[in-house]
């Protein structure tokens, strides 16, 4: 007889404490200095432009300003080359200036290129009307049928006249 309960070894009940990474300030959002904006393990995000990396590759805001991401091609040491997000901040005072510049911009390209459309159009509307004005239509062809045609010269029964015969001068 056992002098023991049966008792479970418990060996699965340790968990790690939770990291929490993922990307904290999203593009478009304020960063004041010193804001974590991505927590990461490895460097998957880059750093840009008033950006720093800390020791456990979490990126950090240098200056105040507005979070941007964008995508840059990176060259591997073995000559391939691929994509990865930078993550830099912005200047408030860059970012609304951006905004009102391209939006004035934007608008004259915008209509020059509605005009060049409108434009191209016209022309080939042109282009249709003088082909059809220099293309004149023409009468459609006369059918021709058998019986419509001539008949061909038969061999009629001529009398030929005799052929001469040759003579000798003696």
């Amino acid at each position: 007889m056992a002098h023991k309960k049966a008792a479970g070894a418990a060996k699965n009940l340790r968990d790690s404490q939770p990291k929490y990474r993922g990307i904290k300030l999203f593009g478009g959002q304020k960063a004041v200095a010193w804001n974590i904006i991505v927590r990461q393990n490895g460097s998957k995000y880059e750093c840009g432009a008033n950006t720093y990396l800390a020791s456990d590759f979490s990126i950090h805001a240098a200056t105040d300003g507005i979070v941007m991401f964008k995508q840059k091609n990176f060259k591997r040491f073995d000559g391939r080359t691929y994509l990865k997000t930078v993550v830099y901040v912005a200047p408030e005072a860059e970012v609304k200036a951006e905004k009102k510049a391209p939006a004035k911009k934007a608008a004259p390209k915008a209509e020059a290129k509605k005009e060049e459309k409108v434009e191209a159009k016209e022309e080939k509307k042109e282009v249709k009307a003088e082909k059809k004005a220099t293309t004149e239509k023409k009468a459609p062809a006369k059918k021709t049928t058998t019986a419509a045609k001539k008949p061909a010269a038969t061999k009629t029964a001529t009398k030929k006249a005799p052929a001469k015969k040759a003579t000798k001068a003696e």
